[in-house]
Parts: structure tokens; sequence; C-alpha cells
């Protein structure tokens, strides 16, 4: 297959729901500032940096810019508040947050990749490059991190085929299931804000 096919083929592949959500997304803190501002209603700097205390200043402002640049966020007289389209991510961002909060799995939430490989397992894409070609902008080397890191807070499972050549899969867990609904909702609110 020549450059053009491999061009088209992965074009083909990539889920336009992940490249609005890749988008929006991209900044770790990104659903939980859009989440206090749903829930608390426009916020200054100081009381989002106080609400996220374990974002820096630095990655809150990044965020910011970020989210005001995608039209998610706007900025008057000092406060934030959400957009049009930012108010389109609110109730998922909330219910991200809670299904987060209630498995305690912050840590490899606010990590960029695993939620929405977790997302990609879930709905239905089960072998490496598979998840990776749905993903735009996810390499090798931060799908197998991903990955690992999903395991380790048994969200995904890894399975090996008794066959030859043996093959790998990956499947959500019971504990996957129960945060896929919440983080569905997110990447499909993100790649409806994002259009």
């Amino acid at each position: 297959m020549g450059l053009v096919g491999k061009v088209d083929q992965v074009q083909k592949d990539v889920n336009p729901e992940f490249l609005g959500a890749t988008r929006l997304l991209h900044r770790r803190w990104s659903v939980p500032v859009v989440g206090v501002i749903h829930r608390d209603g426009p916020q200054r700097f100081g009381a989002l940096a106080a609400n996220l205390s374990r974002a820096s200043r630095d990655t809150l402002t990044e965020t910011l810019r970020d989210l005001e640049q995608a039209g998610v966020i706007t900025r008057g007289l000092g406060m934030y508040s959400l957009t049009a389209q930012g108010r389109l991510l609110g109730d998922a961002a909330l219910g991200a947050i809670a299904a987060v909060r209630s498995e305690e799995i912050l840590g490899i939430a606010l990590k960029k990749w695993p939620m929405m490989v977790m997302v990609a397992v879930g709905r239905g894409c089960h072998r490496f490059n598979e998840i990776k070609g749905r993903l735009p902008g996810l390499t090798s080397g931060a799908l197998a991190p991903a990955l690992k890191d999903l395991e380790r807070a048994g969200l995904v499972e890894r399975r090996v085929s008794e066959g030859y050549p043996p093959t790998v899969a990956y499947v959500l867990t019971p504990r996957g299931e129960r945060v896929f609904p919440a983080m569905d909702r997110i990447i499909r609110a993100a790649a409806l804000a994002a259009s």
C-alpha cells in the first residue's frame, strides 16, 4: 500500500468523535475546569485555583487559554464562564468527575490518554493497533503506558489467546464497565461541542 493509501486508511480509521474530543480535552484539567464552572457558575482565576488545588497555576492558565481558544469558555470582567458550546459539556463533565471520584481513579483520569483509550476499548477496539488507529495523535509510545495504567487501575484486562501466533486483546473489566458510560458521554459531548 502506498503512502496515499496509508493516509486514507488512517483517516478512515480515526473516529471523528475522538478527533473532536482530543482537540477539546487534550489538557488534563479541561474536564474539571468545565465541571466546576458548570456547577458553581462563573469563576475568577483564584476561585478556580482553589477548587482545583492539585493543578499548578501555570497548568490552569494554559488550560483556560486552550478552552477559551476552543470556544468552550469566555472571560469577561475577570470571570470565566461557559459559552453555549461549553454548556454542552457541563453535565457530562460532572458525570465524568463523579465516576472518577466514586472509583477513586483521579490519578489515571488526569493523564492525557487513558480515559480515551478506555472508551475506545469499550466501543469495541480490542487490539493495540485498532486502538491506536482510532485516536488521533496517539503514538505507540503513549498507548503502551496508557494501557498499563488502565490495567493497574483494574479498568482494562489484557487477554492473550492460546493460538499460534498468540494475539493480545484488551477488554473492559467490571470496574471499567462502571466508568465507561460517564467517559463515553464526555467524549460524545466534547465531539458535539467541537463541531
